[in-house]
């Protein structure tokens, strides 16, 4: 599988204006623009994808495109080259940018981005059949290609494109006008209809220049040639780390019976042409929030699984990279066929026992979840898995029934596709690659998505209904992924016990909260709440959401962190006496993982009330087995 690498980038958050032409006179003709995101390159084991400029910036002349007119007059008529195309997020298409670039005329693109910019009525940089060359249909002659229809529609693919040029997405309003009024109106706009100004005019120059180039093969093997002590890295590969959390601390000196374990699953990233604008609100923010609070409702009750001979274990699974060709997913696959998950063992310690692909009896994955279609949800399986086995299929439409009964506990409308319909893009479509058993994906939409944003800057809390400013009382959005939660955590209940449960329920305040931090406000009290003291301060700093891209295997995702502490608190158990010091993993027994959080301030003070959480929530890596093994990139 080819795993797509990320750029280690030099990019310079500056544009530069003169009126001689883009040529310097002096320091003082020059204005510095701060308020923008790049499209930055990637690359993938065949080809480069994104955004680059020169090392020394592209400089090209401002032209405000209001529509396709303009667009027509830069290609045929416009003789001031090269420009440096200013318009906004509705004439932003795959169409338009190609035919200006095919002109020769363009060094460069801004794309206004402000929360007042109305916004195209479908946008969505992926593919309109997401992941398929990495996932379970890919070469099947009845499946591929999405031949059974396209599940996103308004898909353009502009984010796999090469762009030889710079782009830019502008979010200042003083900087837009700025552009739009003192350097394009005042300098460049044409006096009259299709007759170019006269010098002097106003210019930008764009840097966004990156060291790597051609394919991952290639930039990483440029990295691992230089031999000098302080070397210059090109490139990174994408990832991070899963967070996994059996409910059963088994350790490895037990017994851990096959067809024992039922994932639940969803995952954590999603991505955009633009660097730090990946708001993700139905992508994967409400999967995210409805399985943390199905971990937290089964929580609650955990002891009646844990307690019960026979019942089944119960893997909750956060998977980060799956936007990319499933890097999350692959990884864990991986590990558990080489009998390392969620661990390596090592010897002399006692681990959580290792989970393969055999320990597995069912999957549930929740997927898009916040714009049902047709005012329901839907259930969808594999066609290849129903026909290979009598007995998948009769627990497949057992796992259904049991399913849409217990949504009818809690009035949720849960419809069923057509067992002949293919699986969405989801996760589990790299497990049933390797090993078929009853899997289920819960989405918002039974055909194509009904989220026209797909993986796009547009997927914000504001097209999900989520966009309040009030903490405390719960959106509508809130209650029905509350709905969601509670079905969800009573049919993984029944799974694991064979027993209804019908007290158990999701939290709709914690629902709520969830969404609130995730989508609008990142200082919010639920986060304060979770998070280490020593970064306590950087969480304050602003209320600007984290952004939900994988990023690359060097950093730390902040995302990724606050999942994990959510899962330890949901699913894991207070230590009563325990101060921060103490709050850490036995020498050689480390089925759990121990956790301080800072608590809730105390009244009348600034002290908060911290406590340790053991859990057996755990990391794994998140990076594409492709690296780990020998020849880069063969085909998985």
């Amino acid at each position: 599988m080819a795993t797509t690498v990320f750029v280690a980038p030099v990019i310079l958050w500056t544009f530069l204006f003169t009126t001689a032409s883009g040529v310097r006179v002096s320091n003082k003709t020059y204005v510095e623009i701060n308020g923008v995101s790049a499209c930055f390159r990637r690359f993938n084991a065949t080809h480069q994808i994104g955004c680059n400029s020169k090392a020394s910036g592209n400089v090209g002349v401002v032209y405000y495109v209001e529509s396709t007119d303009d667009i027509d007059y830069i290609v045929n008529t416009a003789n001031q080259a090269p420009y440096a195309i200013l318009m906004g997020p509705k004439l932003f298409t795959l169409t338009n940018v190609q035919n200006l670039w095919n002109s020769g005329k363009i060094n460069g693109m801004m794309v206004i981005h402000l929360d007042t910019t109305p916004i195209p009525d479908a946008f969505s940089p992926d593919t309109t059949c997401p992941n398929d060359q990495y996932g379970l249909y890919h070469g099947n002659s009845n499946y591929s290609n999405c031949r059974q229809g396209e599940w996103n529609f308004n898909g353009n693919s502009m984010m796999f494109q090469d762009y030889a040029f710079p782009i830019f997405v502008m979010k200042d309003k003083s900087e837009v006008n700025y552009l739009i009024h003192d350097c394009f109106e005042k300098f460049n706009k044409p006096l009259t209809k299709g007759h170019p100004r006269d010098y002097p005019l106003c210019a930008v120059e764009l840097k966004d220049s990156m060291s790597g180039s051609k394919d991952s093969v290639t930039c990483i093997r440029r990295n691992n040639m230089q031999v000098n002590l302080n070397p210059e890295t090109y490139c990174d590969p994408l990832g991070d780390n899963n967070i996994v959390a059996p409910l059963k601390a088994v350790p490895s000196t037990k017994d851990y019976p096959a067809n024992s374990v039922i994932v639940a699953a969803a995952r954590m990233d999603t991505f955009s042409m633009f660097e730090n604008e990946y708001p993700g609100a139905d992508s994967h923010v409400t999967g995210i929030v409805a399985l943390l609070a199905v971990a937290e409702a089964i929580g609650k009750v955990k002891e009646r699984i844990i307690q019960q001979n026979n019942s089944k274990d119960i893997l909750f699974t956060f998977l980060q990279g799956e936007a990319f060709d499933y890097i999350g997913s692959s990884r864990i696959v991986y590990d558990m066929e080489n009998k390392k998950f969620p661990q390596e063992p090592v010897s002399g310690e006692t681990h959580v026992h290792p989970i393969n692909l055999e320990h597995i009896s069912h999957f549930v994955e929740v997927n898009q979840l916040g714009l049902r279609d047709k005012g329901k949800l839907w259930i969808h399986t594999d066609p290849i898995s129903v026909d290979s086995s009598r007995t998948i299929s009769d627990e497949i439409n057992e796992m259904i029934k049991n399913i849409t009964d217990i949504a009818g506990q809690v009035d949720l409308d849960l419809g069923e596709t057509a067992a002949t319909k293919p699986l969405p893009p989801s996760s589990v479509q790299r497990f049933l690659k390797k090993r078929q058993f009853p899997a289920i994906v819960i989405t918002d939409h039974e055909n194509e998505f009904t989220n026209k944003y797909y993986n796009s800057r547009f997927d914000r809390a504001v097209t999900i209904q989520a966009d309040t400013s009030d903490y405390d009382i719960p959106t509508e959005q809130a209650k029905q992924l509350t709905k969601v939660a509670t079905t969800v955590a009573r049919s993984l209940f029944l799974l694991a016990t064979g027993e209804n449960a019908t007290d158990i329920e999701a939290d709709v305040t914690k629902v709520h909260h969830m969404l609130y931090c995730f989508l609008v406000n990142k200082s919010c009290d639920l986060f304060q709440e979770i998070i280490e003291e020593e970064n306590l301060n950087t969480l304050l700093e602003s209320s600007t959401p984290y952004p939900f891209y994988v990023g690359v295997t060097a950093t730390d995702n902040h995302v990724t962190s606050l999942t994990k502490r959510l899962l330890s608190l949901y699913t894991g158990d207070r230590q009563e006496k325990v101060i921060k010091k103490d709050c850490n993993v036995p020498e050689k027994y480390k089925v759990y993982e121990y956790t301080w959080m800072e608590g809730q301030k105390q009244p009348d003070s600034e002290k908060r009330n911290g406590f340790c959480m053991r859990s057996t929530v755990k990391l794994t890596t998140a990076k594409s087995p492709a690296f780990d093994l020998t020849g880069l990139f063969p085909d998985l």
